[in-house]
């Protein structure tokens, strides 16, 4: 019986041999881990993720709800229209040549200007040297998308100050653009420029000159059409640099007859 039971351990041993069943079970496991591992490190599971994560980052911007596609479109329009109303009253050409593809062409009349956008920025630059200072607002901006082009309308008023042999005249201007806008590249990814436009007059007005708010406020802070116009150094307006001090000017106080009319 002592014997059996001496054999009887035996078989524990064939448990241990059991446990061989735990050598396929680690394989599986293996196999698991080759997973599991993977998943934890980000090794294999970026890759797996990876493929519909790129994906969707790739549509993601194309994908966009069309309603906030739009908006995105016609906020780019828009300050591609206001760049170009800087550009004018600035005689910026790096600025003018911004909002125009290089095969851009402008109509503004026979008797005006008719031509490609890079003939039209030499031909305005130096109508707006002739000119003592400028002025243009724009608004009413009506887009009309269509894909990778925009039928755009905007309302545009304007300002010149002119020498003339009689003295000096202010002329005042109401028009509207008519810009045909296409984005390149296609896609969300392009950008917005204009590629032909017409300039229709609606208005005009000219008065003589009576500067006698200018001779009566001349220290107040008045326009330059270079680049010593303030608007080129709002980079370095107070607090834009650390440790940029507080202007000088703080503290003091002003009358309201400091402004003359």
């Amino acid at each position: 019986m002592a014997t059996v039971k001496k054999n009887a351990a035996k078989p524990k041993k064939m448990v241990a041999v059991k446990a061989a069943p735990k050598a396929p079970a680690k394989t599986s496991v293996g196999s698991k881990k080759v997973v599991a591992p993977v998943k934890k490190k980000g090794a294999a599971p970026s890759a797996s993720v990876k493929g519909p994560s790129s994906s969707v980052a790739h549509s993601a911007a194309p994908r966009l709800p069309a309603s906030m596609q739009a908006v995105l479109d016609k906020s780019e329009i828009s300050e591609v229209l206001y760049r170009f109303a800087r550009g004018l009253d600035r005689i910026d050409e790096t600025q003018l040549r911004s909002v125009f593809h290089h095969d851009a062409t402008i109509d503004l009349g026979p008797g005006m200007f008719q031509g490609t956008s890079n003939d039209y920025i030499h031909w305005v630059v130096g109508v707006m040297g002739q000119v003592r200072s400028s002025h243009h607002l724009v608004g009413n901006i009506l887009p009309t998308l269509e894909g990778d082009v925009a039928l755009v309308e905007s309302y545009a008023t304007a300002h010149f100050r002119m020498d003339k042999p009689t003295g000096r005249e202010d002329v005042f201007m109401g028009s509207r653009y008519l810009d045909r806008f296409e984005r390149r590249p296609s896609g969300a990814a392009g950008v917005w420029k204009i590629m032909h436009r017409k300039q229709v007059i609606d208005w005009v007005r000219t008065e003589a000159v009576a500067d006698i708010f200018y001779h009566q406020n001349p220290d107040a802070l008045w326009s330059y059409r270079t680049k010593t116009d303030p608007s080129y150094q709002m980079a370095q307006f107070p607090g834009s640099q650390s440790g940029s001090k507080l202007p000088a000017f703080l503290g003091r106080r002003y009358e309201t007859k400091s402004v003359k009319f």
